[in-house]
C-alpha cells in the first residue's frame, strides 16, 4: 500500500541551524482569535518546548448571529 502524505518526523541534533528545530503547528487554539482557528492557518513553535494550547482540537457550533440577521 501506497501512501501520497507519509507522516515525517525529524528530531533536530543539538547543532542544527535554527529552523530545523522547529515544528509546524497547523490551525489555532482556545486562545486564538476566530481568524487562526482556520485549519488553513500555519505557525511554529520550537521541537523542544511544551505548550499548554497545542495537542488536541474541540468543536463548537457557531454561536454568531444568524444568517437572516444581515
Amino acid at each position: 500500500v501506497s501512501d501520497i502524505s507519509p507522516n515525517f518526523e525529524y528530531n533536530a541534533y543539538e547543532s542544527d541551524d535554527e529552523t530545523l528545530k522547529r515544528k509546524v503547528i497547523r490551525g489555532g487554539s482556545w486562545k486564538d482569535v476566530a481568524y487562526f482557528m482556520q485549519v488553513s492557518t500555519r505557525d511554529y513553535e520550537y521541537q523542544d518546548t511544551a505548550k499548554c494550547y497545542i495537542g488536541f482540537r474541540t468543536v463548537q457550533s457557531f454561536m454568531g448571529r444568524d444568517i437572516k440577521d444581515f
